[in-house]
């Protein structure tokens, strides 16, 4: 029987358009593009943590194929003050509204999940005893785009649990 995805966790984590870097082809091959995270959230099961500032999005674009690897590493702080590391490797498929929010365009908008095949693998790693437990489970996140309109941007994901089915 195929394993069963559980909500765990929902992660908004915004981008700094100022210090994002468009290097074009490197290698003669695909677009490389990173794109800092400024700050967030990653709240659900039990945990409410902040996002803190340093971590990146160093995501790799075959314009051939219109498809983008993702490379996100990101570290977060709980209201415990419990220190979390997040890598997240992952396939986003370029579409109309995703090239709209990479080039910061006035008219990008908040998608659905739905809406994009843009898809994580998240890996968390801490030190905290009571959430070792998300260093021993597999996750899955998917992704849209969080637009409020004030000029700021963020990637949002819900994240799922992979469990065994029962």
């Amino acid at each position: 029987m195929a394993p069963i995805l559980e909500q765990a966790f929902k992660l908004r984590a915004f981008l700094s358009r100022t210090d994002s870097l468009s290097l074009g082809p490197i290698k003669e091959g695909p677009h490389r593009h990173i794109v800092p995270v400024t700050h967030g959230t990653l709240e659900g099961s039990g945990l409410k943590a902040q996002l803190l500032y340093g971590g990146g999005d160093w995501l790799l674009l075959d314009t051939a194929t219109g498809v983008a690897h993702l490379d996100i590493r990101a570290q977060a702080r709980s209201e415990k003050g419990e220190c979390i590391y997040l890598h997240y490797p992952g396939i986003l498929k370029m579409d109309e509204a995703t090239q709209l929010a990479l080039q910061w365009s006035p008219d990008a908008k908040t998608t659905r999940s739905e809406d994009h095949y843009f898809v994580t693998t998240p890996v968390f790693e801490t030190s905290s005893k009571d959430l070792k437990w998300m260093e021993q489970n597999i996750f899955v996140g998917h992704g849209h785009w969080y637009i409020p309109g004030d000029g700021t941007q963020a990637v949002e994901y819900e994240i799922y649990k992979v469990v065994s089915a029962r």
